[in-house]
């Protein structure tokens, strides 16, 4: 079977000639199509029959191929009262899956104590993500990483006579124990019985990968959180392993007696998963092996340009190859795909926003039938008065912010935005990608991650269709415009040029999906230079929203005996083809039986959400965060009193409590807009500057009645940062040249008591990590030892506008 398979991937990767001008040519038609099926002990029904099933190449859902979206989001690291709306935000972004560690150290912090209260509620956690139509993947450990103090084990099992991570007796008497209050705690609430937890991560990075034990010695060896017989297989962080594991047949053992123990405890799930990077140990047929990709790792010295950004067929070879599994058993389906960054006392990476979606382009493209982000939302650590519960090793001790979509304090970052043209893409669109195998041309073997000239393309076909990516994004070094670009494809029913006619320029830093001889809805594409991006339904009537890219005259080629209308389009007869042109610029729309195709501008897109139930979905375009719960919508804007706000297809009014409203011209009928606006609102606050370090913010009478937070935005070069309140440390940041933002509204209460100090320290003219930061923001030190620079704080606003539509 295996060599069977090899054989067949190096028959359809195919040659292809680079011609001057940027001509490429790729042939799909080898391209394979048939899985493997009922060889895994995964899957199950729920009560009122919904289904999961696992393949050879991808996961089904109700009998139909789907691609989950998964998002990290650590409960215990966010405050409670507030993870519905955090909650609201990943769904906003197309998250469909929720991941969340179970950090065993808090919730048995002293032995024989559990604690699942406040911040720590579990249960609570997961029935909110339930109410928010989102699943849950519970990573029940016993080891987590996460970069919590020990990785998450407890401090307690230090120093006794057991071998942690092992089938020691004495260690798996505790791990049941744990496992047993997991499965209390979450009784009721698996997919079997029709609630929202569809899989449980056993373990984490086992036989891999492990923490330091917190109890140490400045200038001792590392001691790490590992059994004894696997010291010298474990590494520091997400890295290859070369040299095998000796001991596989224990770790085989282990992983398979902590998946019993799960189940032994109620913990029953149609999908269990386990890491499989680096050679990490999995259960055998019985669970997903889960992949990683961190372009600006912490834990490596090294600052260079990583491979995470050139194609390749990643379920045949996966990223930190080799792997202790088949890989032809297992579809490929990433947990860890680097959506930022801790970041460490010596060694400081910046992730920037603009490198997230290339990332997962590339991912997707290659073959990976599961996208999962992590972090894709920050948050804090949680800690004792002063005893702090983060891993050492130089991290913050506080702030988990992680440079992820949604930050520390939940505000978005620049990355979140772009990150949604792919997750809803997959959501839309994922039945027809899961099945599609990766195509490679030849020139992708020649390509370094230094390589700013050559095209970074992949196809995912089924021989006769399929979707073209690309994208023109490297770490840590400048790219090119592409311009002047073809591409031919080679099918089994003969060959498509893309684009049609002409040529495009593929711009540094972009990245696209492009469909080729594919159905939407009946609608035959022969080819397409606009990007799917939404599928939806409303009143019956199916609708595609999708996105016109810089650089790409957009354009569909249809048969050419349809009939199609629409507005802000040109039709043109070709050879018996009709090429429908959209304009750029402005949103139009293109109608061909019962199917609408909506195209929107590239920005225009970023600002784009779908709402509402299944059958009665609309899309919203706003520049305010667009949040959903039952039939209201909260627009949440970033420090200003009035927003823009499209529906489409159109709604006949807009009702919005304590908002005015100004209707918009639109450029179509379907769509219809409005301008909102609210009183600015000045919070009663005094941020006080105290010498050329300090800030103190005194604020008994904040009042959030009107507002949804208040923000404070330091911008400052300097070595780190702290705010300490009540004798506590609050937050921390470690300075990477991004400004640092602490949310307020979480304090109201602490803060009618208590002052809020903020002190700023200078970086040294020696440390370590100045080779780290971008070279802009590293000081001209002169004569002087240390530099600190301090801007003027800003205190910006979020404001809230509620709506519903009619």
């Amino acid at each position: 079977m295996r060599v069977f398979n090899v054989l067949l991937w190096v028959l359809f990767i195919c040659p292809v000639t680079v011609l001057a001008g940027g001509d490429y040519h790729i042939d799909v038609s080898g391209a394979p199509t048939s899985v493997q099926r009922g060889h895994l002990k995964l899957g199950g029904t729920s009560v009122s029959g919904n289904s999961f099933d696992v393949n050879s190449f991808y996961i089904e859902r109700n009998g139909t191929p789907y691609i989950p979206v998964i998002g990290e989001f650590h409960y215990s690291r966010y405050p409670r009262e507030y993870w519905g709306e955090q909650l609201k935000k990943m769904k906003a972004g197309g998250v469909s899956v929720v991941a969340s560690y179970v950090f065993w150290n808090l919730h048995e912090f002293k032995e024989g104590q559990f604690d699942w209260s406040g911040n720590l509620d579990l249960r609570h956690f997961v029935e909110l993500c339930k109410q928010n139509g989102l699943d849950v993947i519970v990573r029940i450990g016993p080891f987590a990483h996460g970069e919590m103090r020990n990785g998450g084990m407890p401090d307690w099992l230090y120093g006794r006579p057991i071998e942690i991570r092992s089938n020691d007796p004495a260690y798996l008497f505790y791990v049941n124990r744990l496992y047993q209050q997991i499965g209390a705690q979450l009784d009721g609430l698996m997919f079997k019985e029709d609630g929202p937890i569809v899989a449980f991560q056993i373990e984490n990075e086992y036989q891999h990968s492990a923490a330091p034990w917190a109890f140490t010695y400045q200038g001792a060896p590392r001691e790490n959180t590992v059994a004894r017989r696997d010291v010298d297989i474990t590494q520091i962080g997400v890295g290859v392993n070369e040299f095998g594991n000796a001991f596989a047949g224990h770790g085989r053992d282990h992983m398979k007696t902590l998946k019993q123990l799960a189940i032994e405890a109620g913990m029953e799930a149609p999908i269990y998963t386990a890491t499989g990077w680096g050679y990490a140990t999995i259960v055998e047929k019985e669970s997903i092996p889960v992949m990683a990709g961190y372009a600006y790792p912490f834990w490596v010295p090294g600052n260079r340009p990583s491979p995470f950004y050139l194609y390749k067929n990643i379920h045949q070879q996966p990223d930190y190859s080799p792997v202790s599994y088949d890989v032809d058993l297992y579809p490929s389906l990433a947990a860890e795909l680097g959506t930022g960054i801790a970041v460490t006392y010596s060694r400081r990476p910046r992730v920037p926003g603009e490198s997230f979606l290339p990332m997962m382009v590339r991912t997707v493209g290659s073959g990976t039938n599961g996208l999962g982000f992590y972090m894709y939302h920050g948050g804090t650590t949680p800690s004792i008065g002063n005893f702090f519960l983060s891993e050492g090793f130089g991290l913050a001790n506080k702030s988990y912010d992680y440079q992820s979509p949604i930050g520390e304090f939940g505000k978005t970052s620049s990355g979140y935005y772009p990150l949604k043209l792919i997750n809803y893409f997959l959501q839309g669109y994922g039945d027809i990608l899961a099945p599609l195998y990766p195509v490679l041309p030849a020139t992708n073997e020649a390509i370094k991650a230094d390589d700013t000239t050559t095209l970074r393309y992949a196809i995912r076909s089924n021989g006769e269709g399929g979707f073209v990516f690309m994208h023109n994004f490297q770490d840590r070094i400048s790219m090119q415009d592409h311009t002047d670009v073809h591409i031919d494809i080679t099918t089994k029913e003969g060959n498509v040029r893309f684009p049609h006619a002409g040529t495009f320029t593929l711009k540094e830093g972009a990245s696209g999906i492009f469909p080729f001889k594919l159905d939407f809805d009946g609608v035959f594409f022969h080819q397409a230079t606009v990007q799917p991006f939404m599928r939806f339904k409303n009143a019956g009537h199916s609708y595609h929203v999708m996105i016109a890219q810089e650089g790409f005259e957009p354009q569909v080629v249809l048969d050419g005996g349809l009939k199609v209308s629409g507005s802000g389009i040109t039709k043109e007869l070709e050879n018996g083809l009709q090429v429908v042109t959209f304009s750029g610029n402005h949103p139009s729309e293109m109608k061909v039986g019962g199917v609408t195709f909506l195209v929107l501008p590239y920005e225009m897109s970023l600002n784009a959400y779908l709402t509402g139930a299944d059958g009665n979905q609309r899309l919203i375009v706003s520049e305010a965060l667009v949040l959903e719960e039952d039939d209201k919508l909260s627009l949440i804007s970033d420090n200003q009193t009035e927003v823009g706000v499209l529906v489409y297809p159109a709604a006949k009014d807009l009702q919005a409590k304590n908002v005015r409203k100004t209707p918009l011209s639109t450029e179509l009928e379907s769509l219809r807009g409005w301008t909102l606006s609210v009183d600015k609102q000045s919070p009663v606050m005094d941020l006080i500057a105290s010498g050329d370090r300090h800030f103190v913010l005194r604020a008994p009478e904040l009042d959030f009645n009107h507002i949804n937070d208040v923000f404070l935005k330091f911008d400052y070069r300097g070595d780190r940062a702290v705010c300490m309140m009540n004798g506590e440390l609050v937050t921390d940041h470690l300075y990477t040249s991004a400004p640092w933002l602490v949310g307020l509204k979480r304090y109201e209460a602490q803060l009618r008591k208590h002052e809020m100090y903020f002190y700023f320290i200078p970086m040294k003219k020696d440390a370590p990590y100045l080779s780290w930061l971008d070279k802009e923001v590293v000081p001209d030190f002169g004569d002087a030892r240390e530099f600190l620079e301090v801007y003027e704080p800003e205190i910006l606003v979020e404001y809230q506008f509620d709506i519903v539509l009619h």
